[in-house]
């Protein structure tokens, strides 16, 4: 019996060589290349072929105000399309837009209405709740499970939150945009300590020398022009999770907004309407009272804030650590005089505050439904990660080129490892102590010469030199990480069906009120009503959503 079972095997493989031999190699395989048995039996892909013919998608794109192209280059024709179109990927943008996240998701939402949508775009939870309802995406599941590489795979290992997040009864819906978000959004305290040094004041240690600080910076004249026109606090209309934040003031407090943490009980709670909140905004409210903020904040976008840092208005920022590279960086080029240098940020109740950090994908990248070739898109996250951190990397390339430009930023899909910003900084920091870069990789590698190149008197990498090097601020979470002072969010679980219909509107709300709260045009006192409000407009079944899903997270 066990002979005969074998035979027919042997006689099926046969049939299946011969087959494959006169069909030629598939889109996949190499030609003339006999199938292993392993190919047989898993039909493996090549995740990296190129498409012969070459395919044609549309995009979407958000690209932030600091991204600038190099001479000769664009949205349409750069390094990245040209590495597409190298894959047999002709890449098209429908639309692009350049300014805040908010402002490209507004427009995708018109997208969504019409009906019109591009075949691969970003979106952000609640877009992709919306779509997935609607039917109108792509089951990524099986393309996940056959195209994506191992170091793709390994990303989403290390936060496995991530794909929970974009996976819908049971299915994968989208590939999260995973940043190593301790260095993306995990606030530090940036000092200008030359007006430190010209007002005689030390570097704030308690969160009664901040306060202190920022009223100097305000009302004694630390650019010494004679007029009373700086301010202490850098802060814009998105005072919640937007740039530059309240976040780390509210952190100083113990006060977590837009992130959902455990109380003593072990039940997922939500930060913005915790009492801590409360008593954050009362100061921030007496801080603007006595121009310590911006007065027209509430309508001042992150590029009208950083306008007023370039230009010396600015002395306390509450921000990631990549704040040193724009618009840290335009201000010393602006003023070689001014100096910015990360601390972290004090607590109210003494030593240092613990920070947040957002789960690690905010944003998701989808396919639309119908479109022929959905496996594309993790083809271009595959070409991502090798071309940055893999075996055949160009970092200079299609990373961040020799003249510091960020060209990683002009590839559609981009994704990065979560503790990626910390082993760079603390690699860097070991090779420049022992003044040997062997061993470091690309990026790092770029990383150190750039560090050696400001110390040898270049301004451009002024911002490289305060966000990677040894004083840098990711030092200063990595110490914080390692104190166990940087908490993440604890709900990584898809949009639930309230989040979805009613969490846009609450964080809208959120914003519009502690605004005013700010202002004074609504008492600190009606903090408890909104609360009241928050949960009677789904707040309060969000909740019950998401510690539902916490329970089944401790079967």
């Amino acid at each position: 019996m066990k002979r005969t079972k074998s035979i027919f095997f042997m006689f099926v493989c046969l049939i299946f060589i011969f087959v494959y031999l006169l069909s030629g190699c598939s889109e996949d395989s190499p030609k003339n290349a006999i199938p292993s048995y392993e190919t047989m039996q898993k039909a493996t892909v090549n995740p990296l072929r190129e498409y012969d013919p070459p395919i044609d998608v549309t995009a979407a794109k958000f690209i932030t105000q600091d991204v600038v192209y190099p001479e000769g280059q664009s949205e349409q024709n750069n390094a990245w399309i040209s590495l597409y179109k190298e894959m047999g990927i002709n890449l098209k943008y429908d639309w692009v837009v350049k300014g805040t996240d908010a402002q490209y998701f507004q427009k995708l939402n018109l997208s969504i209405a019409s009906g019109e949508i591009p075949d691969i775009m970003m979106v952000n939870s609640s877009q992709l709740k919306l779509l997935v309802e609607a039917d109108m995406l792509e089951d990524l599941t099986n393309v996940y499970d056959r195209y994506a590489i191992p170091a793709v795979k390994n990303i989403f290992e290390q936060d496995p939150m991530a794909l929970q997040s974009a996976t819908f009864d049971g299915k994968l819906f989208a590939l999260p945009k995973t940043e190593p978000m301790i260095g993306a959004q995990t606030p530090v305290m940036w000092v200008r300590t030359d007006w430190l040094k010209t007002l005689n004041l030390p570097v704030p240690a308690t969160w009664d020398d901040v306060l202190n600080t920022s009223k100097a910076f305000t009302i004694q004249d630390p650019d010494r022009n004679g007029k009373q026109d700086t301010f202490g606090v850098a802060l814009s209309k998105e005072i919640i999770n937007g740039y530059p934040s309240a976040n780390g003031f509210f952190n100083a407090y113990g006060a977590y907004p837009r992130i959902w943490k455990k109380d003593d009980a072990g039940n997922l709670v939500y930060g913005s309407i915790q009492p801590e909140m409360k008593e954050a905004l009362a100061q921030l409210k007496k801080m603007y009272k006595s121009g310590e903020l911006d007065q027209e904040f509430g309508i001042k976008d992150g590029s009208n804030v950083a306008e007023s840092i370039i230009n010396d208005r600015v002395g306390l920022l509450f921000g990631p650590s990549w704040a040193s590279q724009w618009p840290l960086q335009d201000n010393k080029k602006k003023n070689n005089k001014a100096e910015w240098r990360p601390y972290p940020i004090p607590s109210v109740n003494g030593g240092e505050a613990t920070v947040q950090m957002p789960l690690g994908a905010n944003f998701y990248f989808v396919v639309k439904k119908g479109f022929k070739h959905p496996e594309a898109a993790v083809k271009m996250a595959n070409l991502f990660v090798e071309k940055l951190y893999g075996p055949s990397a160009e970092y200079l390339k299609y990373g961040v080129d020799s003249k510091g430009i960020t060209v990683a930023k002009f590839a559609l899909i981009d994704m990065a490892a979560p503790d990626k910003d910390l082993k760079r900084a603390q690699n860097v920091a070991d090779a420049l102590k022992n003044t040997n870069p062997t061993g470091l990789n690309p990026e790092e590698k770029s990383t150190f010469d750039k560090i050696i190149a400001f110390g040898q008197g270049d301004l451009n990498f002024y911002g490289e030199m305060y966000q990677n090097g040894p004083e840098g601020a990711m030092m200063v979470l990595q110490k914080l990480w390692d104190a166990g002072k940087v908490i993440s969010d604890g709900y990584g679980g898809a949009p639930t069906d309230t989040m979805g219909e009613k969490k846009a509107a609450l964080d809208k709300m959120e914003t519009e009120i502690f605004t005013k709260m700010i202002y004074g045009e609504i008492p600190i006192s009606q903090f408890d009503k909104y609360v009241e409000d928050w949960n009677m407009l789904g707040g309060e079944q969000i909740t019950q959503e998401v510690n539902k899903w916490n329970a089944s997270q401790k079967k």
